[in-house]
């Protein structure tokens, strides 16, 4: 399979889609469809606090810079469970808010749903793992091989799967895969009954703290095959379109605090390891905790621009060719508020 350039139809595309969304942002306001600017009225329920993942920190981040208070947000973070559920708690109305990535909302919304991601939230964390004794030194040379990775519905899943295809490997065909929940992925590769593991973060920056070798990232792979620039995608923030045309002010003030939280990591990057144990690791795993700066900071996406689109639409056309998705929904999975 060839390489796949980020090529001018996809830009144009991508462009052509952001217009469009900008275009019906004004015909909702020009209706009186935005809520008052009123601080009070900015009201969402989004998910509880979820110690051990990668995005764990921005309540921290927010609670010492008192970024509620300067957006004037009233965040109910108790509403729903944790990121298991979070989307369909999303789909639901339990949740307001919630992280979903542009394969899965292109699959719920050609379901019947009305999803769409406003802003951004995580670049993609995976990484492919293997032990430090361990003879392979790629990822085509896994091929064949026991490899732990996330459910199929998962983003990580989707996101390993393009950056394979974009490298002409056929990935649900080519390794063995075992697929789980992180953590009993996590348990069967430390048994050593796998011969890799596609980690996510902050358990990817435990294993390398103990030794364990990184092959390469999802994101790096995704560069190296498509000639993208930019790091992979994995997940924005996305709210209903029906809650969207009510509540657009929460909705960007969301945006625009979640923003800002990674922008003060990205400045001070020892936030990560002040704020060690919201990734669930303890004092005492000291190269773990030295890590984060260098592996956590840049995970977060603090860009919602052409470029992100055009990330986002690469996506897309790839998992279209390559059969991760049936069709293209009817309306942009994305949009700039």
């Amino acid at each position: 399979m060839s390489a796949y350039p980020l090529d001018r139809r996809s830009l144009l595309r991508a462009a052509g889609l952001l217009a469009g969304g900008a275009g019906a942002a004004a015909l909702l306001a020009a209706c009186g469809a935005d809520e008052p600017a009123s601080a009070g009225t900015r009201r969402a329920k989004v998910q509880p606090r979820s110690p051990g993942t990668a995005g764990a920190i921005r309540d921290s981040v927010v609670e010492q810079f008192d970024l509620d208070g300067k957006y004037g947000l009233t965040l109910d973070r108790k509403a729903g469970g944790g990121p298991g559920a979070g989307q369909e708690q999303l789909l639901t109305g339990v949740l307001d808010i919630f992280a979903f990535g542009p394969l899965g909302v292109t699959e719920v919304n050609t379901s019947g749903h009305d999803v769409v991601i406003v802003g951004p939230s995580l670049w993609n964390h995976g990484s492919w793992i293997v032990p430090a004794d361990s003879p392979y030194r790629t990822v085509a040379d896994l091929k064949g091989r026991k490899v732990g990775v996330q459910p199929p519905s998962s983003d990580t899943y989707r996101a390993a799967a393009l950056a394979s295809a974009v490298n002409g490997i056929d990935f649900a065909r080519e390794y063995r895969l075992f697929t789980g929940q992180p953590i009993a992925n996590l348990a069967l590769y430390e048994r050593g009954d796998l011969d890799a593991i596609i980690a996510i973060e902050p358990n990817a920056t435990r294993l390398v703290a103990k030794g364990n070798r990184q092959l390469a990232s999802v994101s790096e792979l995704w560069q190296q095959g498509t000639g993208d620039r930019s790091p992979l995608f994995l997940n924005g923030t996305a709210v209903r379109r029906d809650w969207l045309t009510a509540n657009r002010e929460t909705a960007k003030a969301y945006v625009d605090l979640t923003v800002e939280a990674w922008r003060l990591i990205k400045k001070d990057p020892t936030l990560t390891a002040r704020y060690h144990a919201d990734y669930g690791i303890q004092p005492d795993e000291k190269k773990a905790v030295e890590l984060l700066p260098d592996r956590l900071a840049p995970v977060y996406g603090d860009v919602w621009d052409d470029t992100v689109f055009a990330n986002i639409e690469k996506q897309i056309d790839v998992a279209l060719e390559v059969g991760i998705l049936t069709r293209r929904a009817d309306r942009p999975v994305y949009e700039k508020l």
